[in-house]
């Protein structure tokens, strides 16, 4: 089987050109072979008629039939026709024969077909109207037409012939023109199908090479767009918006394992070094031992929560997370959350404050929503002055539950708030580090210190059906909040 498109199409394009031709060709031949007999015998027929008026004329003023037959064949005498008149048992009055010899009956004359084919049919019919026949001979027939005529009650009947040697020589010029014209039509209509498929093909040909040119390293590369209004143009603008696509994920992707390694070193880096100096000397006291264990559980914990976070956001890309779907009410998660945190805000010297003042019944899975209602509450008690306010609250209206969170922190610079849900992005590392100090809301795993918390946050409202937006920031503070659409009754 041919494996080229481009051979295909040529192949495909010549054979219907092919099929054409010959059915246009055929057509022609049939329409001019139709015609020209058409014509003929029109042609017959009118001269058949002028004779009859003649012969007509002829007889009443001639009474002997031969006489006027014969007195009538000499005015009508034409280089290409032969005319006579009959009676009716086929019995030859008159004849001439191109080029313009006469005789009666009872002589020999030489004619360019045989009267007795003639003589029979006229016979044997019973003419009423015009009729034609065609007789066989060796030059290729004769054409005739035959015209009956009453006169003083007696019926003769007038013939003009004429041989069909010219006519179909004609025919046969006109096949041979066609036969040879047919594959000089074919051949032509080949080569320029091909060099127009070729032609038509050369964007798809330029991608192709372009496109294999392509690697890893060259994913910022964009295929050529010559026109972006017809076919080729939409197929490489969809094909370059995919390769931004790729790009964009390889990059996050790339960008995602490199601040993993560099999380990941981090807590190794510390946990072997504080084995490293417990084993240093043979004998330590146990108070050293132990705080070198409480590190080491310390960093291990912070190791155990950012591999999990990085197993969620994993299993999440690759669809494999599912949500474990049940009924239950956001206003006591909410609550729950709320009740949680506030051990942490008044280490803190911080207010942390709540209204719940529905009740939200919802479908969704409780522990990731509960999850990121602490993340949020983290994040604000981590990013909010010493002494300040945080506040959650529930809104709720048709058809869907909103969760704010506010602090009253120094707010997010505008080129810092684009990136807030991208994960291991933490615009702000002195305010990472002063946090780092108050330590976490809970020991379960739900990223924030190591800049995933929101991006967790992020996925769990969209799993949902919902939304987290930052939906404000400024000097005084920052407003998060988590919307999600009331599904308890789906």
């Amino acid at each position: 089987m041919i494996q080229s498109v481009r051979v295909r199409l040529a192949l495909w394009h010549t054979a219907v050109v092919a099929v054409l031709l010959f059915a246009l060709s055929t057509a022609s031949y049939v329409f001019i072979a139709e015609m020209s007999g058409l014509r003929f015998d029109e042609y017959l027929q009118e001269t058949a008629t002028a004779f009859r008026i003649e012969y007509v004329a002829q007889r009443y003023e001639t009474p002997s039939d031969f006489a006027a037959a014969a007195e009538s064949l000499t005015e009508f005498e034409f280089r290409d026709l032969d005319l006579g008149v009959l009676d009716r048992k086929g019995q030859v009055l008159a004849l001439v024969t191109a080029p313009g010899e006469s005789q009666t009956t009872g002589t020999e004359v030489l004619q360019p077909f045989d009267p007795a084919p003639l003589s029979r049919i006229i016979a044997s019919r019973h003419l009423t109207g015009p009729e034609f026949v065609t007789i066989p001979d060796r030059r290729g027939g004769v054409r005739a037409c035959l015209l009956p005529v009453e006169v003083d009650e007696r019926s003769y009947v007038i013939v003009v012939a004429r041989p069909l040697f010219n006519q179909r020589a004609m025919l046969k010029s006109v096949r041979t023109v066609l036969l040879l014209a047919f594959p000089a039509a074919l051949l032509l209509a080949a080569i320029g199908g091909s060099l127009l498929i070729r032609r038509s093909l050369s964007p798809v040909i330029a991608m192709t090479e372009h496109a294999s040119r392509m690697g890893t390293t060259t994913l910022h590369d964009r295929l050529p767009v010559p026109n972006a209004q017809d076919e080729y143009g939409q197929l490489a603008t969809v094909i370059n918006g995919l390769l931004s696509r790729v790009e964009s994920a390889f990059e996050q992707q790339r960008r995602f394992m490199a601040d993993a390694s560099h999380e990941l070193r981090t807590p190794i880096a510390i946990v072997r070094g504080e084995a490293d100096i417990a084993l240093a000397k043979a004998e330590r006291p146990p108070e050293e031992y132990r705080e070198a264990l409480s590190v080491v559980r310390a960093e291990a914990r912070r190791l155990s929560r950012i591999v999990h976070d990085l197993f969620l956001l994993a299993r999440a890309d690759a669809g494999q997370q599912h949500l474990q779907l049940y009924t239950f009410y956001l206003d006591e998660v909410v609550a729950d959350c709320a009740r949680i945190a506030r051990s942490l805000a008044s280490r803190r010297g911080m207010t942390l404050t709540s209204d719940v003042s529905c009740e939200a019944s919802v479908r969704g899975d409780e522990d990731l929503i509960r999850r990121l209602i602490l993340n949020l509450l983290d994040n604000a008690l981590k990013y909010g002055a010493d002494g300040g306010t945080v506040e959650i609250a529930l809104r709720c209206d048709a058809g869907s539950h909103h969760v704010i969170v506010r602090d009253s922190g120094p707010g997010i610079q505008p080129e810092i708030a684009a990136h807030i849900f991208e994960r291991f992005y933490r615009g702000d590392s002195s305010r990472t580090s002063m946090s780092a100090s108050h330590g976490r809301l809970l020991d379960e795993p739900h990223g924030a210190g190591a800049g995933l918390g929101l991006a967790i946050a992020r996925w769990i409202a969209d799993a949902h059906g919902g939304s987290l937006v930052l939906a404000s920031s400024s000097a005084t503070g920052s407003e998060f909040i988590f919307t999600l659409p009331d599904t308890s009754n789906l």
